[in-house]
């Protein structure tokens, strides 16, 4: 009887190794490089008036319209803090575009880099964590940070 319960502890202590071994988790994937410089290190300047932003709404309905374009757009502008300061919606403009372009123009502007960026790199498994990082974040391509003066 000793002999039975001594083989079935040493089989259940060797099936616990064994089922340990399988459950080693994967070899983690190499680190992201760490740059030698902070990326997208503009500095934060005064934020823009309306009356600048109006100038540079014009110029972008300006290129909107050049032929054979005919693009419609919602153009809008915010300051440092992605607060909105001038919006402009050219006619037949599909509605869900106003929020787009104000969550561009955010993201733009918080994050001092093109809302595209955030687009190239959730195309990467290893970039899936992006969307998690502010809720208000849109990953597409179009919005912009306005540098003027280097800020």
């Amino acid at each position: 009887m000793r002999s039975f319960v001594a083989t079935l502890l040493g089989a259940g202590a060797a099936l616990c190794v064994a089922g340990q071994a399988l459950a080693q988790a994967p070899t983690p994937a190499p680190a992201a490089p760490v740059p030698d410089q902070m990326p997208f290190d503009i500095p934060y300047g005064p934020a823009i008036t309306a009356d600048r932003a109006a100038q540079v709404v014009a110029a972008a309905v300006a290129e909107a319209k050049k032929s054979p374009r005919n693009w419609k757009l919602a153009i809008s502008v915010v300051d440092p803090n992605g607060d909105l300061v001038y919006f402009y919606k050219m006619d037949q403009t599909q509605v869900a575009s106003i929020g787009i372009s104000q969550g561009k123009a955010r993201t733009a502007a918080r994050y001092r880099r093109p809302s595209g960026a955030f687009f190239n790199v959730m195309q990467n498994p290893a970039g899936a964590y992006i969307s998690t990082l502010d809720p208000t974040l849109v990953a597409s391509t179009g919005g912009f940070p306005l540098i003027e003066g280097g800020k």
